[in-house]
């Protein structure tokens, strides 16, 4: 992906992030004297589970992935997860090729606000296909996200750009489409 891509993706994200941010600056929250804000517990887990990077062109291809974590002090969270890909690749002439890529990840995640975040990821993933002299990497990933929604249930989406230069040949980027409960 040349540089002026990832110029234009980081200004957009830049761009959302601001008009987030100033969408929740016009909220006001007001509470009364006697309502007390909820105890939080020191640690609450949450679950989420993503699809991602789908593609229709010279093929099929389909991505998922479990994540479970652990949230502190309400804007910090560590977790692990686990994530596949399929690939199908069609050829004129000869017999199609399919992939199936998966892996397992330590990740970090911050709100910014209430509907953004940041997230930090370090994966080791077993590749399938003929890219890699070797089938397994272990790479680090940045990126961010945006969730919505009330009470237990939440959605949203993260992308993440990886930061090996053949992972990214792969990959390009990571794009996915979260379901969340308890984040």
């Amino acid at each position: 992906m040349p540089r002026n891509e990832y110029r234009t993706i980081i200004l957009s994200l830049l761009l959302v992030s601001c008009l987030a941010f100033e969408a929740m600056s016009q909220r006001q929250i007001r509470r009364t004297r006697r309502e007390a804000p909820p105890e939080k517990e020191f640690a609450q887990d949450w679950l989420g589970i993503s699809l991602g990077t789908i593609g229709f062109g010279r093929g099929f291809s389909i991505s998922g992935k479990f994540a479970y974590a652990f949230e502190f002090e309400e804007r910090f969270s560590i977790g692990a997860n686990g994530k596949f890909f399929f690939d199908n690749i069609n050829r004129v002439g000869v017999p199609d090729d399919n992939f199936f890529t998966y892996g397992a990840a330590a990740f970090t995640r911050i709100k910014i606000t209430e509907e953004i975040f940041a997230q930090g990821e370090y994966s080791y993933t077993v590749f399938n296909d003929d890219l890699f002299t070797d089938n397994s990497r272990l790479y680090p990933s940045i990126g961010g996200g945006y969730k919505s929604g009330f009470g237990d249930w939440t959605y949203g989406f993260h992308v993440l750009l990886p930061l090996d230069e053949q992972v990214r040949d792969r990959f390009n980027l990571e794009y996915w489409i979260d379901f969340n409960y308890k984040f």
